[in-house]
């Protein structure tokens, strides 16, 4: 969907502008700008260039103000509102935003209680993010609480003592990335011994900026095959919705802009039963069925875009050697939840695709009788699992062994 219509050499772009002048004494008179152009995979290693750019001219203070604007995307506080509040899968979209909009909380029991940490990490550095909040509590009924206020730009979670333990790791998700990836801007730039005030959203962008420095992102098609190797899903709604951009047509939620990709699909696969809720998958009012899906997958046009940048799938078991010398393999993309799975693809030989297959696995009766209290972790969702992932391998393995 986004290769076809946006392109696989398309780059969304990040702009940071200025009005001002740079004084002698090392301060930027007028007002800094971070712009959004709805990258999908801007990351706190790239606000480093931005701070470079003001250190490398003097920069030490702004007199004005940090502005960012976010109006590339509207924006959404999570894409599936039936998920867990602290499900790291389901943040916040706009058109502003880093780390895939999550935050890396940490916990180490100290002799007089919980040493609790929210950081936004990189592979070089990473800083903390003044405007999301955590504390534990001791009598809350579920794991996790959360609240945001918008107007202030803060968000505050609650996590229940009883499930910490001695210490742990956990992605939380962003609701506010616009808020965030500017919160993290401006503690790189404190870091840095450059003097800058608290973020502040801007509606509409002067006509007379001048631009200090634009991060391009990856190509879409190097973009594209992270989003799968990763399962990146706010990646893929920002990829999804511009497309809808690039059309021209309003989207007032992200199940709207769903709607648009449901209408492609219906139309290049002569189909006209499938319903795509969302562009990432994460919902249960998504409705496609295998053999419209494998009608998508031997498309021409998908088959050549899409086969090179799937992952390889490793097959076990007794025949899994003798695919391996007659050169077959099997390259796919996996989705997963409890209760139910799907699994894509192509059958290759000498890597080129001999046959294209879909899996989809459910249990819906037990998926929609998971009490809330249990829907982190519902009773029976490993062993089934197993099971899922097995009898895919057999028809899997089967099915390969025909070509080679």
């Amino acid at each position: 969907y986004g290769l076809e219509t946006i392109g696989k050499n398309y780059r969304f772009c990040t702009d940071f502008k200025s009005d001002g002048i740079i004084m002698p004494d090392g301060t930027l008179e007028g007002n800094l700008y971070l712009i959004g152009g709805g990258d999908p995979a801007l990351s706190i290693n790239d606000l480093q260039h931005f701070v470079k750019v003001l250190k490398n001219r003097g920069i030490i203070r702004i007199s004005g103000e940090l502005f960012y604007n976010d109006k590339w995307f509207p924006h959404f506080t999570h894409i599936d509102p039936s998920q867990l509040p602290e499900e790291s899968f389901n943040p916040g979209l706009s058109g502003l935003n880093l780390n895939d909009n999550k935050v890396l909380f940490s916990w180490e029991k100290g002799l007089t209680g919980y040493n609790l940490k929210i950081i936004s990490p990189g592979t070089t550095t990473s800083t903390s993010v003044p405007n999301i909040k955590i504390e534990d509590v001791s009598d809350l009924s579920t794991s996790y609480k959360y609240s945001v206020s918008e107007l202030e730009g803060v968000e505050t979670w609650n996590v229940s003592r009883r499930i910490l333990g001695k210490e742990g790791v956990r992605w939380l998700p962003v609701r506010l990335p616009s808020q965030y990836a500017s919160e993290v801007l401006r503690s790189l730039l404190l870091e840095n011994n450059i003097l800058v005030p608290p973020p502040r959203r801007l509606n509409n962008i002067p006509e007379s900026l001048h631009l200090l420095f634009r991060h391009e992102s990856k190509d879409l098609l190097d973009l594209l095959r992270d989003i799968l190797d990763r399962s990146t899903n706010v990646a893929a709604e920002l990829v999804g919705m511009h497309v809808a951009k690039l059309w021209g047509v309003k989207t007032s939620s992200i199940r709207n802009s769903g709607q648009v990709m449901t209408k492609w699909f219906n139309y290049v696969t002569s189909t006209n039963g499938s319903i795509f809720a969302n562009h990432s998958g994460l919902s249960t009012d998504s409705r496609v069925s295998c053999n419209d899906f494998v009608k998508f997958l031997k498309r021409p046009e998908t088959l050549r875009l899409l086969s090179p940048i799937l992952k390889k799938k490793a097959t076990y078991g007794a025949g899994s050697s003798a695919l391996s010398a007659a050169n077959v393999d099997i390259v796919a993309k996996t989705g997963t939840m409890h209760f139910n799975r799907g699994l894509a693809g192509y059958i290759r030989k000498n890597e080129v695709p001999r046959a294209a297959f879909a899996i989809f696995t459910a249990d819906i009766e037990k998926k929609f009788s998971i009490p809330d209290h249990r829907r982190a972790n519902p009773p029976g969702s490993k062993p089934w699992l197993s099971r899922a992932k097995s009898q895919e391998n057999t028809i899997l393995s089967n099915w390969a062994a025909i070509y080679a």
